[in-house]
């Protein structure tokens, strides 16, 4: 019976181990078939983007060749030169926009900090002065318990006599509730000593993101620097031109023979060295932001992009020689927003 014991027991555990092993195995598989599919992800990923490369170096490819002949006969070469300096125009106006909108968001978002670091240091100096002025009346009452103590302390150490028995009970009664009392204010006092302190380690939770108005302002700037430069490579027809040329390709324009592309090569350059020329842009801009803060509407007011409706036309900028009064010339009927110049709503802020 005690061989038959043991041989049930050596059996059951040899059919545990067997178990634990069968189960491990089975984990290991569901695993390896986890790492197997992931790895089958990444190769699919893998190949659509080799894909996406080849494709897109055929391409490349292709507009090299296409770009080789025309360069190979001088007016076809001349039209594309022409077509490029155009697609510079209209990449310069896009990194105004962009420098701009950069910049003036940093600048705004220092404006937010500092306010709200001035709002939160208010707030700090307020609940510093109203703990202070509760501690004032603890202080005052610590002070005066410990007088108190003092004197109780002092009557109790005189009243050594046994006929002083009940006295003592007495003034011991007293002294126990000055006690308490003192524990009970220096607690108070610790807890809003607590509090000053924690007040004075916080510190202030600045804003990650503009504010609706902070947005508008850039948005407004923008804007503004987008209708500037309309108005001024307008000469020659080069802002339009430059919007052509940003929507087709090379190979579907043309410009005239090889005189008049060099002759529109040169009024690109003598209107694109004129808008680097102007020293007044920035302030040119910075008022008619101002402008069209008044003029602009908005369809929510959680919205950041002003509606295309109000910016149907280019109005004349305020005058500072007239008081602010607009200058004489006539709107410009050209909605920088709903045509998009310079890419402008992917400058914007929203």
């Amino acid at each position: 019976m005690v061989v038959l014991a043991r041989a049930q027991q050596f059996l059951a555990r040899r059919k545990a181990v067997d178990d634990d092993r069968l189960l491990r195995l089975f984990w290991n598989r569901a695993e390896l078939k986890r790492k197997f599919a992931k790895l089958q992800r990444e190769r699919e990923r893998l190949g659509d983007q080799l894909r996406q490369q080849e494709g897109s170096v055929l391409r490349g490819q292709q507009r090299l060749e296409q770009l080789e002949g025309l360069l190979a006969d001088p007016e076809r070469a001349a039209n594309a030169a022409v077509f490029f300096q155009l697609r510079g125009i209209w990449a310069y106006g896009r990194r105004r926009l962009d420098r701009l909108a950069r910049d003036l968001t940093a600048r705004q978002q220092e404006c937010e900090g500092q306010r709200e670091a001035a709002r939160f240091e208010e707030h700090r100096q307020a609940a510093l002065a109203a703990i202070g002025q509760r501690l004032v009346p603890l202080e005052e009452r610590r002070a005066m318990l410990e007088s108190e103590l003092m004197g109780v302390r002092a009557r109790l150490f005189g009243r050594t006599g046994f006929w002083h028995y009940f006295t003592r009970r007495r003034l011991q009664a007293e002294q126990d509730a000055l006690v308490a009392a003192q524990d009970s204010v220096n607690e108070q006092i610790e807890r809003y000593e607590r509090a000053s302190q924690d007040k004075l380690w916080e510190k202030p939770s600045l804003p990650d993101d503009l504010g609706v108005e902070g947005k508008r302002l850039v948005n407004l700037s923008v804007i503004a620097l987008s209708q500037e430069l309309f108005l001024v490579l307008s000469e020659h027809d080069v802002v339009m031109q430059a919007r052509d040329a940003a929507l087709r390709q090379v190979n579907e324009v043309s410009y005239g023979p090889l005189q008049a592309c060099r002759d529109l090569s040169q009024r690109i350059e003598s209107v694109l060295r004129k808008v680097e020329a102007m020293d007044e842009l920035a302030g040119r801009v910075r008022r008619r932001a101002e402008a069209l803060k008044e003029t602009v509407t908005y369809r929510r007011d959680t919205d950041t992009v002003p509606l295309t409706e109000s910016l149907a036309s280019i109005l004349p900028l305020p005058s500072l020689e007239t008081g602010g009064k607009p200058q004489g010339r006539s709107p410009v009927p050209v909605n920088v927003l709903a045509d998009e110049y310079w890419d402008l709503y992917s400058v914007l802020l929203s």
